[in-house]
């Protein structure tokens, strides 16, 4: 068996599948995603799913560690996921990408590592952010923060909702749909305005620790 393959262990999960990640490589998680499967699971957060605490709210669902959501784009290989299993045609599959990964950063750096990302706009701004986030993730108990994402749709709707493990954020503090980048980054510190400019419809839920992104199909 090679690498990929072990790192996609599945077994049957209800009606459909479960498969465990091994957190090592984006070539891995691709496999570990493939239909059938419609939980995808990292291993070390098995206990989550024995715990009862987390289960699937769409047609597909994803759990990952604040470590691997750092080092792999687990946004992009999700949205390849999705289109394994309904179409998604023209700029549609580039819109989906950048919202999903902004919100997949948004969930790690505020929610999971509570950094303020407001200096990255200097270079010695950038280097401090990267040296936080790499001493915080030294942390076991942070590095092992659960990030998770669902995918559910219709043959009108998509809809792609990332959760983290923080305390959350007001709901009055999502910007407005047009509101200029700079307020919007005072105002939320999340990236929101990005996700407005490209997604037909956001919704902040459960307390600010989910954020709900809606395309039309």
């Amino acid at each position: 068996m090679n690498a990929e393959a072990a790192g996609s262990k599945a077994r049957s999960f209800g009606s459909g599948h479960l498969a465990y990640w091994d957190g090592c490589s984006q070539m891995s998680l691709s496999q570990a995603l493939s239909p059938p499967v419609i939980q995808c699971v990292e291993l070390g957060l098995e206990g989550r799913l024995k715990a009862g605490r987390e289960r699937v709210v769409g047609q597909l669902s994803l759990l990952v560690s604040t470590r691997s959501a750092y080092r792999h784009p687990v946004g992009r290989r999700f949205l390849e996921a999705i289109e394994k299993r309904t179409k998604i045609a023209g700029d549609l599959h580039d819109r989906i990408g950048t919202a999903v990964q902004e919100a997949v950063m948004n969930s790690l750096l505020h929610g999971n590592l509570h950094i303020d990302t407001q200096a990255r706009e200097s270079l010695e701004g950038l280097n401090e952010l990267h040296e936080s986030i790499a001493h915080e993730l030294e942390r076991p108990d942070v590095a092992h923060c659960m990030i998770q994402l669902d995918a559910l749709w219709s043959t009108k709707m998509l809809y792609v909702i990332v959760r983290d493990s923080g305390v959350g954020y007001p709901r009055d503090r999502l910007p407005r749909r047009g509101e200029p980048d700079a307020c919007a980054a005072r105002s939320s510190g999340r990236g929101l305005s990005i996700l407005t400019a490209v997604c037909d419809r956001v919704a902040v839920i459960e307390g600010g620790r989910a954020i709900r992104l809606g395309f039309r199909l």
